[in-house]
């Protein structure tokens, strides 16, 4: 072996395989820092602003990495008494992601059939594609979220308030607690490079999706997100003015 080759050796084995090395895969602990890096290197603005739904996906893999990362953030998220109610499952498996869907179909060819629905048959075509689409995405995360009850929830029960009479003085923070982790996930996911859609109509089919996935004990599907690198470019949907949003007293 010649020294310039001895040192090349030398200097994978330092920095790790692949290093320095073109059209070497990256090592997973290269892909964690290349994931960090970019989450460091855009703004907080540029990445609230930059950020639409995607909806059509290119079927490149997301290395496992880049989702550690996503969720890494996401579960820096807000939630209620530091509750952190939320449980993630990455589902790579394409026939998984296919089940999925389909007890969504299943779950609207049911609604479909109920007496309320009669002549809802456009409705239910315009749900269907808007519901299952995720399954084209190399990679799905469900989020689900565990029972909370604070002790402002004990004592309104014991008062007697039913459930919705609760929720209209409590106003879910289960729920507000989830949303705040999801939003957060999608824009680490848009500032990594990835197209994401936060999907709350596959929940229709809650039941048969939580049994697919063995959902965590206690645990309830909240959304489904949908991620790759976008097919298309992305379009981004007008906001409200904030004087429209926003009022003082």
């Amino acid at each position: 072996m010649c020294p310039d080759d001895h040192n090349h050796s030398g200097e994978r084995r330092k920095h790790g395989r692949g290093a320095g090395v073109p059209g070497a895969r990256p090592t997973a602990r290269e892909a964690e820092i290349d994931a960090r890096a970019k989450l460091i290197a855009v703004s907080f603005a540029d990445a609230v602003a930059g950020r639409c739904s995607m909806r059509r996906f290119l079927p490149d893999p997301v290395p496992r990495g880049d989702v550690e990362a996503m969720v890494a953030v996401a579960e820096r998220a807000a939630s209620a008494g530091n509750s952190q109610p939320w449980r993630f499952v990455a589902v790579e498996d394409e026939g998984l992601r296919r089940e999925m869907a389909e007890a969504v179909h299943a779950a609207l060819d049911v609604m479909a059939g109920l007496p309320e629905c009669r002549g809802r048959a456009r409705d239910i075509r315009a749900i269907r594609n808007y519901a299952t689409f995720f399954a084209d995405a190399p990679v799905v995360v469900a989020v689900f979220v565990l029972p909370y009850a604070a002790r402002s929830d004990e004592l309104l029960a014991l008062r007697g308030l039913s459930s919705d009479e609760r929720d209209r003085l409590r106003q879910r923070p289960d729920l507000q607690s989830i949303g705040a982790a999801v939003q957060l996930l999608i824009t680490a996911a848009h500032v990594m490079g990835y197209g994401s859609c936060w999907m709350t109509a596959p929940v229709l089919a809650a039941p048969a999706i939580e049994e697919l996935l063995a959902a965590p004990a206690g645990a309830r599907l909240a959304a489904v997100v949908p991620i790759g690198r976008p097919a298309g470019r992305p379009r981004h949907s007008p906001r409200l003015p904030v004087d429209q949003v926003l009022s003082w007293r």
